[in-house]
Parts: structure tokens; C-alpha cells; sequence
């Protein structure tokens, strides 16, 4: 977490975070009850330990392996030139395991906020093919959109304040699995 962050409240524990992902799993088979050509995708970062988690629940609830990607959007983010520059410049999808063309995907993230992070993925994905649906899963909606997005499967929906944030951690990438409001200091 940054050092200019202050913890609010907790708002899903390890054991509450794991009872939303198998909720949201239960929605997704509710929307497609067949497992044929789906695809769960995550979204750098941490949307792509949770897609794992998804994936894994959708999976044993069909009784088969659910094909797993995984993208990172950054370079189409429409504020990508104003960002800090990095060295490594190219689209990095992490993991495709096959065509999106007219497959359905599962798009997940941890936080939904503004949207544009949402679009840069879609546009992303839309660049590989043509799925013949995009559905967006997110462990938390915290609202402010910028960009008329909306999410088809959320395990938590919490109002923030301009100056307030949500953190996710998952484990490996985390010491700990859990979802906190905090409060960014020095902005308003």
C-alpha cells in the first residue's frame, strides 16, 4: 500500500473476499450455462490472480477447464502519453490460450473506477478479434465512471469520497487477501 495512504475500514476479509469470488462464479454460470466458448481474461494487475480464482470456480461448476488469458492494456489507455514513461514500449499480453474470435469473454478486475481502464482492455481484446460478447466481472464497483461502463457480475459495491480509494490485495502478489477503503492523503 502507499505510504500516503491511510486505512478507513476493511471491507471484505480473506474469508469474505473468497465467499464473494464463489457468489460471482454462480452468477457466471447462471449467465452462460454452457461452458463452450468462454474465455476468463484478467487485467493487469490484480485482476488476473482473481480471473485464476474464477476460472477455477467456473471450471469445477461445469465440470471442465475454462480456457484462461490474461492482458495488460496500458498502451491503450487514452491517457498513456501522459504517464511516466517506461522502458518496454510493446502490447504485453501475458497469456492467450486461443482465438477470441466469437467467443464469449469474461473481463476481470479488481476495482472498477472511472472506466477507462475498462475500454483500454475491450479495445485491446477487440484488436485480437471479434468475441461475440464481452462481459465485465469486478470484485468492486466504488463508482465515479467517467466512461458509460457498467459491470455484469460485482462482488461489492461501495461509495467513495474524491479523496478515497479502494485497495486490493491477493495473494502471491500480496502478503494478504483483502479489500480495503482508504483515504489518500495530500488530495481532495
Amino acid at each position: 500500500m502507499k505510504d500516503n495512504c491511510k486505512r478507513i475500514r476493511l471491507l471484505l476479509d480473506a474469508k469474505s473476499m473468497e465467499w464473494a469470488l464463489d457468489e460471482m462464479a454462480a452468477k457466471l454460470a447462471k449467465m452462460h450455462p454452457s461452458p463452450e466458448n468462454l474465455i476468463v481474461i484478467g487485467m493487469a494487475t490484480r485482476g488476473i490472480p482473481l480471473a485464476e480464482k474464477l476460472a477455477s470456480r467456473l471450471s469445477e461448476k461445469y465440470g471442465q477447464k475454462i480456457p484462461l488469458g490474461s492482458i495488460d492494456a496500458t498502451f491503450y489507455r487514452d491517457d498513456f502519453h501522459y504517464r511516466k514513461r517506461i522502458q518496454n514500449t510493446e502490447m504485453r499480453i501475458k497469456a492467450m490460450p486461443t482465438s477470441v474470435e466469437d467467443k464469449e469473454i469474461i473481463l476481470v478486475d479488481d476495482v472498477l473506477y472511472t472506466g477507462r481502464s475498462v475500454r483500454a482492455a475491450m479495445q485491446s481484446i477487440l484488436d485480437l478479434g471479434r468475441p461475440s460478447a464481452i462481459r465485465l466481472c469486478v470484485l468492486v464497483d466504488r463508482g465515479h465512471r467517467e466512461l458509460p461502463i457498467a459491470p455484469d457480475c460485482v462482488g461489492l459495491v461501495v461509495e467513495t469520497a474524491v479523496n478515497q480509494e479502494v485497495r486490493v490485495s491477493i495473494e502471491p502478489m500480496d502478503n494478504e487477501n483483502s479489500v480495503y477503503l482508504v483515504e489518500v492523503e495530500g488530495e481532495v
